[in-house]
């Protein structure tokens, strides 16, 4: 146990075995604290959408895109909407080892997606290697090499780093759907309106503004994916804040590189 919690150990031997599989469903949470792993994680998700949530930021995770979080890095998972349903490979460090500090979402290629999905096994034994899944396993880590090194174009969430800012995001997260002002922020903080705009640059790097508009697209993102909701894009841009539709396709295309109805296409598959 340490300040960033606990350490969670995945069953995994270098000597025997190299790579384990974990694959279901995360309702609601995965975790409440952040805690980190003996070993890498490769994770994709089939349906729904998560935030990879580190000490600095959140990052949000679709099933057209695959984490790497390295071993011993603080983090945790937030499930948003219904159901996620995942599959993780754990990999120890002496397998495959891309030099990388932090949680990096990339596009893996069609291949890849092919490679990752047919290791079906919980194990992958190190003396075996004729089977399917081991072949598999070596391809996809030959893949990876140079396919993780490029990264997704999905924009990433600031997380606060003081208590002040906490209190800016959370009133952000509680009326998004609204017209706010920056003048609403001096009754949450009772600072001038100029301070409260620097505090929040200097800790988050964005604008207050430019925080709400990430918050409002996310939100909408999820609307997007429900397969329950009987929602347009229209009815979703206007729950979000939006009272122009044409300012809410280039927010959100500028976030995810593509339209609102073709993200829904992709995510309610």
């Amino acid at each position: 146990m340490d300040k960033s919690g606990k350490l969670i150990e995945i069953p995994v031997k270098a000597q025997t075995i190299p790579a384990f599989i974990l694959e279901g469903t995360l309702k609601k949470y995965s975790t409440e604290n952040l805690h980190y792993h003996s070993c890498h994680q490769l994770l994709r998700i089939s349906t729904g959408i998560t935030l990879l949530v580190e000490e600095s930021k959140k990052q949000p995770l679709f099933s057209n895109m695959t984490a790497f979080i390295p071993a011993g890095l603080p983090h945790r998972s937030v499930v948003m909407g219904e159901a996620v349903h995942y599959k993780s490979i754990y990999l120890d460090e002496t397998l495959f080892n891309p030099n990388l500090n932090d949680i990096h979402i990339f596009d893996m290629s069609e291949l890849g997606i092919a490679l990752f999905d047919r290791i079906d096994s919980r194990t992958i034994r190190i003396n075996d290697t004729e089977s399917l899944n081991n072949q598999c396993l070596n391809l996809l880590l030959k893949l990876m090499e140079t396919e993780i090194n490029s990264s997704s174009h999905i924009t990433r969430i600031p997380v606060p780093g003081n208590p002040e800012n906490m209190k800016i995001t959370a009133y952000i997260e509680k009326h998004f759907d609204k017209k706010l002002k920056l003048s609403y922020f001096t009754d949450v903080l009772h600072y001038s309106e100029r301070h409260i705009s620097r505090i929040f640059k200097e800790d988050l790097n964005v604008s207050i503004f430019e925080y709400l508009k990430l918050y409002r697209i996310f939100q909408s993102a999820l609307m997007l994916c429900d397969k329950e909701t009987s929602k347009t894009v229209t009815e979703i841009a206007l729950s979000c804040g939006y009272d122009s539709l044409s300012s809410f396709y280039k927010d959100f295309k500028d976030i995810f590189s593509m339209t609102p109805k073709m993200f829904k296409h992709d995510h309610r598959k």
